[in-house]
């Protein structure tokens, strides 16, 4: 590691790693008809799936990950990854929807952890100044696997059934699972610690000030990401045919969101973001008008995708290093912190959404995500005076 800035194949194999945890999870979206039809059951009802995937996630998640973190690390994500495997088996040979639905739950909790734990690597694998890029690397894979994974996810199901899709991502989850194993270091057990003990670490102001911004950013981006297909086809008057292309590029524009945050987390972190929440909520806001232009509506959305994940890596450097300096036994549930006030921002600004248009035209979204975008802004402010005031005492 002298010679070297960060272990390419390692970086690679987390990358691809994050791809296929991506992939699985929003695979729901392109196969949900067809799950419907198959199972004999709602589309509200095979929905559902999605909610309860982002329910287990924020609650399961942190408990689990808590309590493996005595444990090896290089073992526990191995051996999670088999189990991801076959849960994905699981949800292929489900029969009827309570069996899909236990499997979504298994798959999800199981995924939540292992995100968790391959974020701890990072600094195993690559020195302290590429830590933030590797890191952004690891949160582009979800935002590649809504770009190509999802799609050629549905494609299986279209030309198979959607039960060869969870088929082959199981497939392609096992030739991963080699690659971590030949790859990844063997960076031996956490410390030793109840779990109780792990949960303290919330008793810090510094984490739960980063978890309200994280939820309030993530809650801003999906009051309106959750609307983005009926906002492109009813007001900006996106033709059905182009509707793919425009979500692609979106998603290309998500890509490029998550790798500039690396970029921020190395030039000040948590310090910067203030700014991005101020240009998220003006965005969002722009959208009641500019909904109904067509050039006007695009750029504003693309630049929305832009800024949508810049707090991904700022955010899970702030909850590591907080957990390193005040509750080091914790760090492996530190990591867990950031993703699962995601998914909750993810519910929240999505149920957010749907109150908004009973109300008021669909774009109006945009003022809903706008004030929990400047919520975010404001904690963020509190946050950095606490850590000034705290960095003064210690």
């Amino acid at each position: 590691m002298a010679q070297k800035t960060y272990n390419t194949m390692a970086v690679l194999s987390l990358i691809l790693l994050s791809f296929i945890l991506g992939t699985s999870e929003f695979i729901i979206v392109g196969i949900l008809p067809d799950i419907a039809k198959d199972i004999n059951c709602s589309l509200t009802m095979a929905g559902n799936l999605i909610s309860v995937f982002a329910f287990a996630y924020a609650i399961g998640t942190p408990f689990i990950t808590a309590a493996v973190s005595a444990y090896n690390r290089y073992y526990v994500l191995l051996i999670l990854a088999i189990c991801f495997i076959l849960g994905n088996f699981l949800c292929a040979l489900a029969s009827n929807y309570y069996i899909l639905v236990l499997a979504r739950i298994i798959t999800v909790i199981i995924s939540g952890t292992i995100l968790s734990i391959s974020m701890t690597f990072a600094s195993e694998i690559a020195t302290v100044q590429y830590q933030p890029k590797v890191i952004s690397w690891i949160f582009a894979g979800f935002s590649i696997a809504s770009v190509f994974g999802v799609p050629i996810g549905t494609i299986i199901c279209q030309i198979f059934s959607w039960q060869m899709t969870f088929i082959l991502l199981s497939v392609v989850s096992i030739c991963i699972l080699l690659m971590l194993w030949h790859y990844l270091p063997n960076v031996g057990s956490g410390q030793k610690t109840n779990l109780c003990n792990q949960f303290i670490l919330l008793k810090s102001m510094r984490i739960n000030y980063g978890m309200l911004i994280v939820i309030c950013g993530a809650a801003g981006s999906y009051v309106f990401y959750t609307y983005l297909t009926p906002i492109l086809q009813q007001y900006i008057q996106i033709p059905i045919s182009m509707t793919s292309l425009v979500l692609s590029l979106f998603g290309i524009s998500t890509i490029i969101s998550n790798l500039l945050s690396g970029r921020i987390a190395s030039l000040g972190g948590m310090k910067k973001m203030p700014m991005v929440y101020f240009l998220q909520a003006l965005c969002l806001l722009a959208l009641i008008f500019t909904s109904y232009h067509l050039v006007l509506g695009l750029i504003n959305i693309l630049l929305m995708g832009v800024i949508m994940y810049l707090q991904n890596s700022p955010a899970q450097l702030h909850f590591l290093k907080t957990a390193t300096r005040e509750k080091p036994e914790a760090i492996t549930l530190a990591s867990a912190l950031n993703p699962v006030s995601f998914n909750t921002g993810i519910a929240l600004g999505s149920a957010c959404g749907g109150i908004i248009i009973n109300f008021a035209p669909m774009p109006f979204v945009g003022l809903g995500g706008a004030i929990f975008a400047i919520i975010a802004m404001i904690i963020n402010l509190r946050l950095l005076k606490n850590m000034t005031k705290f960095n003064k005492r210690g």
